[in-house]
């Protein structure tokens, strides 16, 4: 069949487009790094050594373990990433996730309302020009056109001819590809990195995709420095499932949540439902930083209260993102990796601490029963559970020891791989010393008091007030590190006024809780 020139090249276009996607790596690997050790540490060896005993969460740890790993590979992929602070989009599928982006930049250049299974994670930087690379199932790399995105998703080939009869028909790409990174000027935060998630969806739903997995969406979340969090007006308030999903992510990652498609609602009803929110919200005790208005539509609100009422809105959620812009970057990677060795580490002394009473209690009661003659037939049973109790906090033990060489190993090796790339990381020998994210002083004080029934008069929050005016809370180093004590020993001594000496650091660590029960018995 002959074509004319103008569908030719049309389909030459598509048919380069498509070469380009799904071509394999034929010149080596993508990274700047050898990630094959690291690869079989969390491929192989953690699966191997923990699926025999392993607590039950154990596939939340792993998954979330592993999506961290994608996002560490993300930024080495793509160096533009480094250093910057990540904004994760989460929600429902076809929340209006990406329309929301499109309206923060100005353009559409993201595409909205598009199918569950060729969605596809997209970060976007800040860039002096448009340039879009994606990662395909072949970890190869892939240059793109901007205008490449929406053809991936929504479908590209669908070509006419001049009697508007179909050629060929539209194919969509998303599957193929992993990631997508996006670097534009019409990005205006130099410190973050926006993260478009395909959204997450239940098994049973019919947006359901391998792309919208709900522990695959979480694992992306978990993985951010900041969430927002989207609900559509349309729905009235959060949904249940919105509420059950939010409370499996980390509690310290602040969450924004935004009402979508504002405008399909009258002023009455939109101030109702974001109470409704927030007031949900609190009674299930979730954390977040507040609730607001938005929508892609603003020029299309006719009553000039609401559309007063949304821009405000909309001015709120810019102010928060620039906060956060201006926030120092600091690395989560070393701590999220290390959930999961702590999670198992705490289950294994659980349960050998549980076996090791067990089997405390099986001597004494053989002891006992020895001492009064009893009929040797009937101690055997008992000799046998000792035995079988015995073996068991052996492997246990064994189990344990493997779990700290694997720590020791992973760490090593994303310590060696991180310095050369230029991510930051602590030493292998600091990570058993890595803290969670320092909590309020005053919050230890209330939980303790509450724990024990404690009552304090207002005093004591002034002699706290007073006692640390002046004093920056924030110590913008990694809890456990080399530079953290020495800047935590400066702060001592310029406001302590203690000389060096006088200062035991590993104190510190260990009686922050006991020097909160000091201050709530007063």
């Amino acid at each position: 069949m002959a074509y004319d020139e103008d569908v030719y090249d049309k389909l030459k276009g598509n048919f380069d487009l498509l070469c380009n996607i799904i071509r394999q790596n034929s010149i080596g690997t993508q990274f700047r790094v050898d990630l094959s050790k690291i690869d079989k540490i969390i491929n192989k060896k953690i699966p191997d050594t923990l699926k025999e005993n392993a607590p039950e969460d154990f596939y939340e740890l792993y998954t979330d373990f592993k999506a961290e790993y994608e996002k560490f590979r993300d930024f080495i992929l793509y160096d533009k990433l480094i250093g910057k602070n990540i904004i994760a989009l989460g929600g429902g599928f076809s929340s209006g996730k990406s329309s929301f982006l499109n309206a923060l930049m100005g353009k559409s250049v993201l595409p909205a309302d598009i199918d569950p299974s060729t969605s596809v994670p997209t970060y976007i930087v800040k860039g002096e020009k448009h340039e879009v690379m994606g990662i395909n199932v072949f970890d190869a790399k892939v240059q793109m056109r901007p205008r490449d995105i929406k053809k991936i998703a929504h479908g590209f080939g669908e070509v006419e001819d001049d009697d508007d009869e179909r050629i060929t028909d539209a194919v969509t790409l998303g599957h193929v590809l992993d990631n997508i990174f996006f670097s534009t000027p019409l990005h205006k935060y130099e410190n973050i990195a926006f993260l478009d998630t395909p959204g997450y969806s239940k098994p049973d739903s019919e947006k359901y995709s391998a792309k919208t997995d709900e522990q695959i969406a979480r694992g992306q979340l978990n993985s951010s420095n900041y969430i927002l969090w989207f609900v559509q007006a349309d729905a009235g308030t959060i949904t249940e499932e919105d509420i059950k999903f939010i409370k499996t992510l980390h509690q310290d990652i602040p969450k924004l949540i935004i009402v979508n498609k504002s405008d399909k609602k009258n002023l009455t009803d939109l101030k109702n439902i974001i109470e409704k929110i927030k007031s949900t919200l609190d009674i299930k005790g979730v954390r977040y930083v507040d609730v607001y208005a938005f929508t892609s539509r603003l020029d299309q609100i006719i009553d000039d209260k609401l559309k007063a009422f949304v821009e405000q809105s909309m001015d709120k959620i810019r102010q928060q993102i620039s906060d956060w812009n201006s926030q120092i970057y600091e690395s989560n990677f070393a701590r999220n990796f290390k959930k999961i060795f702590v999670r198992c580490k705490e289950f294994y002394e659980d349960e050998i601490d549980e076996e090791s009473r067990k089997l405390t209690r099986l001597n004494t009661s053989i002891t006992k029963l020895a001492a009064e003659d009893i009929d040797g037939e009937i101690l055997e049973p008992l000799q046998a559970m000792v035995k079988d109790s015995q073996k068991k906090v052996y492997d246990l033990k064994e189990i344990r020891k493997k779990l700290k060489e694997l720590q020791d190993e992973f760490f090593t090796e994303i310590k060696f791989i991180s310095d050369i790339v230029g991510i930051s990381m602590p030493e292998p020998s600091e990570i058993d010393l890595l803290q969670e994210k320092v909590q309020n002083p005053l919050q230890l004080i209330e939980e303790y008091k509450k724990e024990h029934d404690i009552q304090t008069d207002d005093s004591i929050v002034e002699m706290l007030q007073d006692m640390f005016e002046g004093i920056e809370p924030v110590i913008n180093k990694s809890a456990g590190g080399s530079e953290y004590k020495n800047e935590m020993v400066h702060i001592i001594m310029e406001n302590c006024r203690v000389a060096p000496e006088e200062i035991h650091i590993n104190d510190v660590y260990k009686n922050t809780k006991e020097y909160a029960a000091l201050i709530a018995k007063g």
